[in-house]
């Protein structure tokens, strides 16, 4: 069996921190890759496509007022780290879930319920 690999960052004091990733991030990414891609993923290949993107990511400091009032939503704790549309939010070394961040689309993070 191959051992998957963690998403990770390295933090301000160039500690590496390996990242869990929740089933409601692993639900989120799913439904939001198949809204923007129009591709259906699998379970498994979720944290393989997390893994790819997620090495890309910037973590957002400089905040705007929409980032400042996810922060309140979320905590103080919580970090965002942005890449390729995506934003993925981290709380307690695991992201907890996966937004679509780019300008026109975010309107795809509303799930509508099904019936």
């Amino acid at each position: 069996m191959t051992e998957s690999i963690k998403p990770f960052y390295v933090n301000k004091k160039n500690q590496r921190i390996e990242l869990e990733v929740s089933f409601h991030a692993r639900q989120r990414f799913v439904q939001r890759w198949r809204k923007l891609y129009g591709e259906t993923l699998t379970f498994a290949q979720v944290d393989a496509y997390i893994a790819q993107y997620f090495p890309s990511a910037v973590r957002i400091t400089n905040f705007s007022q929409h980032e400042r009032n996810r922060l309140r939503r979320y905590g103080k704790d919580t970090l965002f780290f942005r890449t390729a549309g995506f934003t993925f939010v981290v709380q307690n070394s695991t992201i907890i879930t996966v937004e679509i961040s780019d300008k026109g689309m975010r309107y795809l993070n509303v799930d509508k319920p099904l019936f």
